[in-house]
């Protein structure tokens, strides 16, 4: 039997992650139609940014279970300002730099 508690309490823990996912969906969908293969080439560049994206909140997160002391709300809001920074430069460098 599935326990649907666990599942619920990952999917809460990745909030942010899932946010980005569905923003990024929204922003870059239409980001490369200009260029052959468009539908590849949009979905590898989401693939990258979002592995990213839940990578490096899990190791936020295994962070701050092992170090409970430290207050979490300064630390991520850097990890999201951090994460929004990685999103646009990779985006310049997918777009301007390997697919030019």
């Amino acid at each position: 039997m599935i326990n649907t508690e666990s599942i619920y309490m990952s999917a809460k823990k990745f909030r942010f992650s899932f946010t980005h996912l569905f923003l990024t969906l929204l922003l870059f969908s239409t980001s490369f139609t200009s260029f052959e293969n468009a539908f590849s080439k949009t979905f590898a560049f989401l693939l990258i940014v979002n592995v990213t994206s839940f990578t490096n909140e899990y190791l936020v997160i295994q962070y701050f279970e092992k170090n409970s002391e430290k207050k979490s709300n300064k630390k991520y809001a850097n990890f999201v300002a951090v994460q929004v920074l990685l999103t646009v430069i990779m985006f310049v460098v997918y777009k301007f730099m390997i697919l030019a």
